[in-house]
């Protein structure tokens, strides 16, 4: 008697417990594709930087890449890092929220419109681009940082925030229809394509062979956009390293670029050929990284 009374006792705890831990691991299930992304960025922000810093000289200065690399070395080694925190912080907000509100507002939106899947997929995509775009600031200050005419003016993170701050909110968001532009219609492209180029790819059954496919996928799909809006992110840059005075139009700055580098396609994309190998290494990391997470976790 004694002992079903306290059986009885220990049951509801051990239901609770079980409750606990479903709650815990629907939890988790929920939070996955926001984890992975994050934990892709971080992998990749932290191998790429130094490739990013080059480039993004070429496309500020229309310049060589020897001579952005000989910048750099000017700069000194305790400068190669400076404007990380930034991306840091950026990138690993941004993939989240790409990898994540992309999964959740996919199923959303299946649930509650009929639509074919392309336009479901698309307009998730776009949607998520949309949201990553709230933290454009982090963006615009990594621009002033690793510019070297900025320099002299603050020498971390917080400074070229507090130094934004005098010229309003609108200032922190110099750059944003370009940002808009590249964060939607490349993740249309890169989720609507992520899997046709990998069913293309060799069958593979190990392990590590699948970390090679996924690498192989994202860095051809990354490398490919990055070619595709090079253009675009060189306006953006242009917009973003200014302080204070007009807020020109994307085509204004367009134009003014298109003149200073003599009318010729080349010209506007220099730098591209670093864009490339840096996007195939960055976003073969990010989406091998992103696969292999989501498998862990």
């Amino acid at each position: 008697m004694m002992d079903s009374e306290a059986h009885k006792k220990r049951t509801p705890i051990i239901t609770s417990s079980k409750q606990e831990i479903a709650t815990h691991i629907t939890d988790v299930g929920r939070l996955k594709h926001y984890l992975c992304g994050c934990g892709a960025a971080f992998s990749n922000v932290v191998i790429v930087f130094p490739i990013q810093k080059v480039l993004f000289r070429q496309q500020l200065y229309g310049i060589k890449t020897r001579d952005a690399v000989l910048q750099l070395r000017r700069d000194g080694f305790q400068n190669l890092y400076r404007g990380s925190l930034p991306p840091l912080m950026q990138k690993t907000t941004s993939l989240a929220l790409m990898f994540g509100l992309y999964e959740d507002l996919s199923c959303f939106l299946r649930k509650h419109i009929r639509t074919p899947d392309f336009a479901t997929h698309s307009m998730a995509a776009i949607l998520a681009g949309t949201t990553e775009a709230i933290f454009t600031p982090l963006e615009r200050v990594q621009t002033l940082l690793q510019d070297h005419k900025h320099h002299d003016k603050f020498s971390n993170t917080y400074q070229a925030f507090k130094a934004l701050k005098c010229h309003g909110i609108g200032e922190y968001y110099r750059g944003l229809i370009p940002v808009l532009f590249r964060n939607g219609f490349s993740n249309i492209l890169f989720f609507g394509l992520r899997g046709p180029i990998k069913e293309h790819l060799p069958t593979v059954t190990t392990h590590r062979d699948h970390v090679v496919n996924d690498f192989i996928c994202g860095g051809l799909l990354g490398a490919t956009l990055g070619i595709l809006f090079f253009p675009v992110n060189v306006v953006k840059v242009r917009m973003q390293s200014q302080i204070g005075g007009e807020f020109q139009s994307f085509s204004k700055v367009f134009k003014i670029i298109w003149l200073e580098r003599d009318r010729k396609l080349t010209n506007l994309f220099r730098g591209a050929h670093l864009n490339y190998h840096r996007s195939l290494i960055s976003w073969g990391i990010i989406n091998a990284t992103y696969e292999f997470l989501l498998k862990v976790i």
